[in-house]
C-alpha cells in the first residue's frame, strides 16, 4: 500500500516539473447551448525553455476525443481542419485561438456550463503532460 502511495507522489511530483517550461495563460471552454456536441479550448502556451516543444493532443473526461483544429482557407472558404501538431518554439508564446490553432472538445459527454471549470490534460511529443482546470465562460462574456 505504501509503494503505491510512493509511485503516485513520485507520479505527481514528475507532472509537475516536467513541463515546467511551458506556462499556460488565459485558458478557458467556450460554453455552449445543452445538445451540442462538440465545444473549444483556448489558451496561450508561453515556452520559457531553451528547446522548442511538440504539443500533440489533449484529452479530458468530459469528452470522447479532444483534437487540435486549425482555420484554413480554401478558395475563399475558411473551413477547420485538425492539424497532428502545433510546435512552440523556444522563448515564444503560441496562442490557441477563435479562427486560429485550437482545441476541439468532441463527442461531449456532459455539456460544458458556464461558471464552472473542467479537466483538460495537454499531451507533448515527449511523452509528458500537463494537467489543467479550465473555466467554462459563456459565449455571452465574449
Amino acid at each position: 500500500m505504501k509503494r503505491t502511495y510512493l509511485l503516485a507522489l513520485l507520479m505527481l511530483v514528475g507532472a509537475t516539473t516536467l513541463h515546467a517550461e511551458v506556462i499556460v495563460a488565459d485558458a478557458w471552454v467556450r460554453g455552449l447551448p445543452p445538445g451540442v456536441a462538440n465545444a473549444s479550448a483556448y489558451m496561450t502556451l508561453t515556452n520559457t525553455g531553451s528547446e522548442d516543444v511538440v504539443l500533440t493532443g489533449a484529452m479530458s473526461p468530459i469528452a470522447g476525443t479532444v483534437t487540435l483544429h486549425g482555420t484554413m482557407n480554401h478558395d475563399g472558404m475558411l473551413h477547420m481542419m485538425p492539424v497532428e501538431s502545433v510546435t512552440i518554439p523556444a522563448g515564444a508564446a503560441v496562442k490557441l485561438e477563435s479562427g486560429g490553432t485550437h482545441l476541439m472538445l468532441m463527442e461531449l459527454k456532459a455539456t460544458p456550463v458556464p461558471g464552472t471549470e473542467l479537466a483538460l490534460t495537454l499531451q507533448f511529443a515527449d511523452g509528458t503532460r500537463l494537467a489543467l482546470q479550465l473555466p467554462v465562460r459563456s459565449v455571452l462574456d465574449e
